[in-house]
């Protein structure tokens, strides 16, 4: 079923307001451009709902996942994406050679994005505990009441962008307050540690205040909003990602043992996690988060304001409505791609899997790549024929992630435990088609793995599981710089790459905009 986040317009930010980081710093103007101004509004509850809707809107009808793709790209600076060959000049082959200069488009983009995101949570958040809303609306349809809901999902999707722009950026300026005024814009960059404490705050009310569930009984009550275990599944990888191992292993526990009483539980087929594979089925039993898409009422040659473009991005060139070939170029790195690798390239993403696991064959597809030639597309995205008008949602959290962020966690703390293996092994199960819970002597890992080896085990499952889903440039960052050297440098030959790159450029313009601003090491 679709839900608001389709078919949705949030009117409240058709309306004047601050942006930050936009380059022209819009005051908020008290005579409205849209239909309502914003105390219009925080008087209702269509209102109030309107304004949280806006806050997913900008995931969807911005330039994080769509238009310009821009959280996606970052993965190009990992092992697992490739662009065109180097000589092909383009903002994607800046990011995958660590070439990317102060100013360009792709740091402009995930900044100025995801601080839009964050201005409209700030605005709900401060606004929301101050409407009453009719009696008929105090409750949702799980029956808790929807002023929670709405500040769960405002404090959900700030750290959500808060946790973004820390592991990108480094330490970013922290705005928590509705910003209504020029003199409150410009603030100085908050330590790693100072964000990381607001991510954690932020998911900590998110957690208290989100619904376990919801029924689908009308506006608010939608599946795909996030909920308390969305909110324990970013709150466990923040604690990985801090080597905080023991929250993290009791936060993913959490999920594991507590999300099954509310229909939380893998999906028996590994294809079943996404539309483009599985017929059409979104915010599935597995899924904790996606990014919500629609193409409602839209034909394949035309553009859908909510639709994904992946298809554009993925699919193959001989695609006629879909392939374009300079776009045909979201692809997996093979040692053996006809799109010339350095001298020497070795560690591809396509070398990873090993004989039998279907998740090659679901993650990617041989077809025409935009230089001409049969290479590795991306297809677990692909909707055929759609271009700028697929429907198929992205996802951000899946169990399965919750799954390895427990392994990981606990074998951090020592020795693996039963629970982590058996976890590990469903997965690896589900890769090779085989039942998740029957014990199979060739692809289980062994119960006596010891914790090194099972560390490489963790982390090439997560790659192959996650494959194109914008994970492992973060995951890398965890590993290490050391870890990053090797297979950046050593097998993929990115020699460009050192300590600095492991942060993204701030935009020149924000920079320009802000005098307080310190740009990172380049």
């Amino acid at each position: 079923m679709k839900n608001i986040f389709k078919y949705s317009l949030a009117l409240l930010f058709s309306t004047s307001f601050f942006f930050l980081g936009t380059g022209c710093k819009k005051i908020l103007n008290p005579e409205p451009i849209g239909e309502q101004t914003l105390d219009v509004n925080f008087t209702t509850f269509n209102g109030s709902l309107s304004a949280v809707n806006g806050i997913y809107a900008q995931l969807t009808n911005g330039e994080l996942y769509r238009n310009g793709n821009a959280l996606m790209s970052i993965d190009y600076a990992s092992d697992d994406v490739q662009d065109a060959p180097k000589t092909v000049s383009s903002a994607y082959n800046l990011v995958d050679y660590f070439e990317l200069p102060a100013d360009n488009i792709i740091s402009f983009r995930l900044w100025d994005n995801f601080y839009r995101v964050i201005y409209r949570s700030n605005v709900v958040i401060e606004r929301i505990p101050g409407v009453n809303f009719p009696t008929a609306f105090i409750n949702n349809g799980t029956g808790r009441p929807f002023k929670d809901q709405f500040l769960g999902e405002a404090h959900f999707l700030r750290a959500f962008a808060y946790f973004n722009l820390v592991r990108i950026f480094g330490g970013v300026p922290l705005h928590t307050k509705e910003i209504k005024s020029a003199t409150e814009v410009n603030i100085p960059r908050s330590s790693v540690e100072e964000v990381y404490a607001q991510i954690e705050k932020d998911l900590n009310e998110a957690v208290a205040k989100l619904p376990l569930s919801y029924n689908n009984t009308g506006d608010g009550n939608e599946r795909g909003r996030v909920t308390r275990w969305s909110a324990l599944a970013m709150l466990a990888d923040v604690y990985l990602t801090q080597r905080k191992f023991e929250l993290a292993k009791t936060t993913a526990l959490d999920v594991i043992n507590n999300g099954a009483a509310n229909g939380i539980s893998l999906n028996t087929n590994y294809r079943d996690n996404f539309f483009a594979l599985n017929g059409g089925q979104e915010n599935t039993r597995e899924s904790l988060f996606e990014i919500q898409f629609s193409n409602t009422n839209f034909a394949a040659n035309q553009t859908a304001p909510q639709g994904n473009n992946f298809a554009n991005l993925m699919g193959p060139v001989n695609d006629i409505v879909g392939g374009v070939a300079s776009l045909a170029r979201y692809h997996p790195t093979d040692n053996n791609s006809l799109v010339p690798n350095e001298s020497g390239f070795s560690g591809g993403l396509i070398q990873e899997y090993q004989t039998g696991d279907l998740r090659l064959n679901d993650n990617f597809i041989l077809a025409q790549g935009g230089q001409g030639s049969n290479i590795y597309l991306t297809k677990k995205f692909y909707e055929p024929g759609r271009g700028t008008s697929g429907a198929g949602n992205y996802p951000v959290y899946r169990l399965a992630e919750v799954y390895l962020i427990y392994a990981e966690a606990t074998t951090e703390l020592g020795e693996p435990d039963a629970l982590s293996i058996n976890l590990v092994n469903q997965l690896r199960r589900r890769a090779f088609g085989l039942p998740l819970t029957t014990p199979s002597v060739t692809v289980d890992v062994p119960s006596n793995v010891s914790q090194s080896a099972f560390r490489d085990i963790i982390r090439s499952e997560s790659r192959k599981e996650f494959a194109m889903e914008n994970k492992r440039w973060f995951n890398l960052l965890r590993y290490g710089f050391d870890y990053m050297q090797d297979v950046l440098v050593n097998k993929q030959k990115k020699t460009l790459f050192n300590r600095n790159k492991m942060l993204f450029p701030i935009a020149q313009i924000e920079l320009i905009n802000n005098p307080l601003l310190v740009q990172n090491p380049l």
